[in-house]
């Protein structure tokens, strides 16, 4: 619900807003947020009528990996860069899917040099108790990688 709040929060902004989805391709999550997102807009504005513009709604569906609360290689290397250098601590299944996917984005030049970027973290922390095995070894396993290259340097 949070993506599609947003999207009707800022209908009538000039924000680009854009979900990275943790769990379902981009076809099927975009029409599901949409349809929360008009559904939303309807009650606010008690309009029953009212159609969502299907650009409204922005969906990345490229860090989803092999699957909902399954890790990636860039979910493992956002957690350990959070946590190591914001002391943020991510869940590896919405938040830090999400964060992977914004370092991604940085990295491919896919943002104005300049532009202001928000990163909206949602929670998560419950699971962090499930995953600790699996956050550890990556946060871990960062460390030794970032350890050896100062080694080469």
């Amino acid at each position: 619900g949070t993506h599609a709040g947003l999207t009707v929060g800022l209908l009538e902004s000039d924000i680009d807003l854009v979900g990275i989805s943790t769990r379902h391709p981009k076809d099927r999550q975009h029409a599901h947020i949409r349809s929360l997102a008009e559904r939303t807009y309807r009650h606010i504005a008690n309009d029953p009528s009212y159609d969502l513009p299907a650009d409204a709604v922005a969906v990345n569906d490229g860090y989803v990996g092999p699957g909902y609360s399954l890790p990636t290689e860039g979910m493992e290397e956002a957690v350990a860069m959070f946590a190591r250098s914001e002391g943020i601590l991510l869940d590896p299944v919405y938040t830090g899917k999400a964060a992977a996917g914004l370092i991604d984005l940085v990295r491919r030049g896919e943002f104005r040099e300049g532009s202001n970027i928000l990163f909206l973290h949602t929670g998560g922390a419950p699971s962090l108790y499930h995953y600790q095995p699996l956050l550890l070894l990556a946060v871990k396993e960062k460390k030794d990688d970032n350890d050896e290259e100062k080694k080469c340097a």
